[in-house]
């Protein structure tokens, strides 16, 4: 490259001389215009190599831009995945020993009753026909003459129920175990009854349950079983009726 240089200012010096020199000529030998004219196709070759080179450094700046603009993007797309991730639920820990002695798990074995079932009254050997009232917290007897009277210092209650067979008045006495403040929708006046304990037989399970005392002759069903004959024992079925005869229990198989 030197060399060209060299010799282009030669050639450049010569024309020169000769311009000023007027109608004389200058003699310039022709291996020195066959060097200079390779070298300006050297330098001609190199001015086109930096127009490529400034080409691709253009290419270059647009590819660095394109990569920036799409790692801006991936960026913007991992923080909204970031922020619209749903939160993993909390780590739950299992249950302390003491939680689970506390644990009752449902018996399997619950019996499936109807809106209407007959119950024995299992002490007298009276069969009632009961609605089932999933909404009344406790039992209900149809009993005339209530009288409360003391025995030994402690409440107790006589009172009468109908054998439905006979369609006869049987008196009973029971001690009262409370006493209950009941409010119905067609009275403004809370009536105060008394509570008993009766047992009964349902199908084939027989408890002691309490019940409320008052007058049912106005009403379909002389007795109304409620959650405290429900509870743990059976399931209702508002849709069939009269599942099961009572059976009286035997030595073996009562519940006192």
């Amino acid at each position: 490259m030197k060399r060209c240089i060299r010799l282009s200012l030669v050639i450049s010096l010569v024309a020169i001389v000769s311009a000023c020199s007027g109608p004389s000529h200058v003699l310039v030998k022709k291996e020195h215009f066959e060097a200079a004219d390779q070298c300006l196709l050297i330098q001609q070759s190199a001015l086109a190599a930096n127009r490529d080179h400034e080409h691709i450094a253009e290419t270059l700046a647009l590819l660095r831009e394109s990569l920036e603009l799409q790692r801006r993007g991936d960026s913007a797309v991992r923080e909204f995945l970031r922020d619209t991730r749903t939160e993993e639920p909390a780590e739950q820990s299992c249950p302390s020993l003491e939680e689970l002695q506390r644990f009752q798990p449902l018996p399997l074995d619950k019996k499936v009753v109807g809106s209407r079932e007959k119950v024995l009254l299992t002490d007298l050997g009276i069969v009632h026909e009961a609605r089932i009232d999933t909404g009344a917290t406790t039992s209900s007897l149809d009993a005339r003459d209530v009288e409360i009277f003391e025995r030994d210092g402690e409440q107790w209650v006589r009172f009468k129920i109908i054998n439905p067979e006979s369609d006869e008045p049987i008196e009973l006495e029971r001690k009262r175990v409370r006493r209950v403040l009941i409010t119905q929708a067609n009275t403004e006046d809370p009536e105060r009854r008394p509570v008993i304990e009766m047992r009964i037989t349902i199908g084939d399970i027989t408890q002691v349950a309490e019940f409320t005392l008052s007058n049912r002759s106005h009403l379909e069903f002389p007795v109304l079983i409620g959650r405290n004959v429900l509870r743990d024992l059976m399931l209702v079925d508002v849709g069939q009726q009269y599942l099961s005869d009572p059976k009286p229990p035997t030595s073996s198989n009562g519940q006192e």
